[in-house]
């Protein structure tokens, strides 16, 4: 779904506090691409956005000064887990350190991946 599908869906989402977890991440199969990780305090989730970047990377720091931004239908929202904010905090500890490294989603995918296992327990 599309960042605004995202919000649609769930109105809460749209008035809930959000913690971000970087906006660097990177996944080696979308080289034109980076991903922001954030968590919605209504709602537990993490999520990533797939931000993407069509002139490579570089373009990244365009983006920033909003020069050939992306379309609201390119912003791709992926759910990784549902979890309290401790959680989600313990599970990426130590992520701003991974997230420049090549294929950092994988890792954080992964770190995540029992959250996802304990909130579907709950």
């Amino acid at each position: 779904m599309n960042i605004r599908e995202f919000y649609g869906e769930q109105p809460r989402r749209q008035a809930s506090t959000e913690v971000p977890f970087g906006d660097g991440w990177t996944d080696h199969h979308d080289m034109h691409s980076t991903y922001r990780l954030s968590w919605v305090e209504a709602t537990r989730e993490i999520y990533s956005v797939r931000e993407p970047h069509p002139g490579g990377i570089l373009a990244r720091y365009l983006d920033q000064l909003r020069v050939d931004q992306a379309d609201i239908d390119e912003l791709r929202v992926e759910v990784l887990a549902v979890a309290d904010r401790e959680a989600v905090e313990a599970a990426l500890a130590g992520w701003p350190a991974v997230m420049d490294e090549h294929d950092s989603l994988r890792w954080a995918r992964r770190q995540l991946t029992s959250l996802s296992a304990a909130g579907a327990a709950s």
